[in-house]
Order: structure tokens, then sequence, then C-alpha cells
């Protein structure tokens, strides 16, 4: 019996040290997934309009694609936001992302218009999967309104992706709720403190997503 324990210890230790450097392989493995996977945090679509260089509405035209880049041409039927430099970045009607998805590259549709924020980098338009892209026909009515006027009148005030309650009087909370996200314009009121405005859209929606709540 002694020799047979003697016998099996070094098998157990070898399976021991095996299980050990597999699962060594496996978090470093997950690692480089985490790494090279594009991360953004959540933001309004208020937040992307005050922290860009440049809002547009623009229909795609062509891709080119390269290695390190792709470019779109678009051609241009609205610019809500731009800045000098934007002005001039957007004449060549060119739009650079990376080619890559955890790069943060956006993946654009031919002969589809989109609303896009992006920056300015070397007089050049840059768009990246952390800003604002979506297909125009999806944005609200709400949002076109933000996007053609009012989310420039609140560019003062601070949109907060958080269930936290605030008593800033510069900040709205969103709640990570799509409501606000989709119908939510936050703008000073009478006392200067910033506040969702009233909106039908955003109080129907307030409501059936409460109702649904209380149902589940």
């Amino acid at each position: 019996m002694h020799w047979n324990s003697l016998k099996q210890q070094p098998v157990q230790s070898f399976g021991y040290s095996m299980l050990t450097r597999w699962l060594v392989l496996v978090l470093v493995a997950a690692s480089y997934r985490v790494a090279d996977a594009c991360s953004c945090l959540p933001a309004h679509p208020q937040t992307h309009y005050c922290n860009s260089d440049f809002v547009i509405v623009g229909r795609v035209q062509k891709t080119f694609r390269g290695n390190d880049l792709h470019a779109y041409k678009v051609k241009i039927r609205n610019v809500f936001k731009a800045t000098p430099k934007a002005a001039v970045a957007l004449r060549s009607n060119r739009l650079l992302t990376p080619a890559y998805d955890s790069m943060c590259g956006v993946n654009l549709l031919p002969r589809e218009t989109y609303v896009i924020t992006g920056q300015v980098q070397h007089l050049e338009a840059h768009i990246s999967f952390c800003g604002y892209v979506r297909k125009w026909r999806e944005v609200t009515p709400r949002q076109r309104k933000g996007f053609r006027l009012l989310y420039k009148q609140g560019c003062t005030c601070k949109v907060h992706m958080t269930s936290r309650r605030t008593k800033s009087p510069n900040t709205c909370v969103a709640n990570y709720d799509g409501c606000y996200e989709r119908h939510g314009i936050c703008l000073h009121d009478h006392e200067r403190r910033c506040r969702w405005t009233r909106a039908p859209a955003l109080t129907r929606c307030l409501q059936a997503s409460h109702f649904n709540s209380t149902m589940t």
C-alpha cells in the first residue's frame, strides 16, 4: 500500500501542474480578448452632440477599405454642428474609421443615411463606435429636434447615465432608461437648474415603462 501510494503521487502532481497551466492559459487568453475588445461608456445623444467636433446627416455613397483605416464617401445633407476645423475636414465628404471592430471601427451600409458624430484629427474627419451613429430613419422626432437645435442649448448641462440621484443643479440623470435616450432633452429651467424638459413622448414612454415593470 505504501509503494502504490508513492507511485501515484507523481501522477497526481503532474495532473495538478497541467491543470494549473491550462487555467493560466485560459486567463491569459481571456485577458487578451478583453484588451482587444472595443469598450465605450454609455452616453446620451446630447452628450455625444456636445462632446463632438461635428454632427452631420449623411448618405453613404462609397466605401474604401484599407489595412488600418476604412474611408466612407458620404453626401452630407445636414450639418448640425461643426467646429472651424471640422468645417474644413468635412469639405472632402470623407469619414475615416478604424478598420477593425476591436479598434472601435464603424460599419456603415451603402446608400443608407445616418446621423453621425465625430472628431477631427489632423484636419480629417474621424468616426468611431464610441461616437453616435444611427440610421436617420430610426432617430425619434424628439432626437431630431435635439440634434437640430435643443441639444446645443443644453451643452452647459451634464447628462449622467447612472441610477444614483444627484444634487448637482447642472446635471440630469438618465438612469440607463431608454426613454430618456429616445425622448429626453436636458435644459436649464427658469431657476437655472438642469432638468429634463417636458414632452408627451417622454411622458408616455415613462408611463409605459413603469406599467411594464409593475406587471413583471
